[in-house]
């Protein structure tokens, strides 16, 4: 009789204790829901550069205090922009340990050339081929995209 009430009391506790765990995982946008102008230049990026793997915009939305991901070829809209993340005039290039990738985070750039956000690209990239190839791609991907921001309230705007 003591195991038949042990045994329910275990199953109660796990199951409240995953309930918890679900409850504490952050939800994120999916990418495909994302329909603002800033995802729609992230599509616009990923077309044209058939070399990348995944790109996206990190700014800080209008009314929040930090910056986030705002569009994105990854399921991850919304979530804050971890600290290496918010250059503030720095570009950051790493060789992924997991992947043959190499990300390259660059300042976002509006078209009157002030900083904005930061621009995430992944490139494939496979151990020992030239860095600064793929930085000198990045900076031209990023130049292009600034040309296509007015201002940052623009990355806003709905699209359908």
């Amino acid at each position: 009789m003591k195991a038949l009430i042990q045994i329910p009391l275990l199953t109660i506790a796990l199951l409240g204790a995953l309930t918890l765990r679900a409850a504490d995982t952050p939800k994120y946008t999916h990418a495909a829901d994302n329909h603002i102008y800033a995802q729609k230049l992230v599509a616009e990026i990923m077309t044209a550069n058939p070399g990348l793997v995944t790109a996206g915009l990190h700014c800080v939305p209008a009314g929040g205090d930090r910056q986030a991901i705002i569009a994105s070829t990854l399921d991850v809209i919304g979530k804050p922009s971890d600290p290496e993340d918010v250059l503030h005039g720095a570009t950051t290039i790493v060789p992924s340990r997991k992947a043959p990738k190499l990300g390259i985070m660059l300042p976002l750039l509006d078209h009157a050339g002030k900083e904005i956000g930061s621009l995430a690209l992944q490139f494939k990239y496979q151990a020992g081929e030239d860095q600064v190839k793929y930085l000198a791609e990045a900076t031209v991907i990023r130049d292009h995209v600034a040309r296509e921001i007015p201002a940052l309230a623009d990355l806003f705007t709905t699209t359908l």
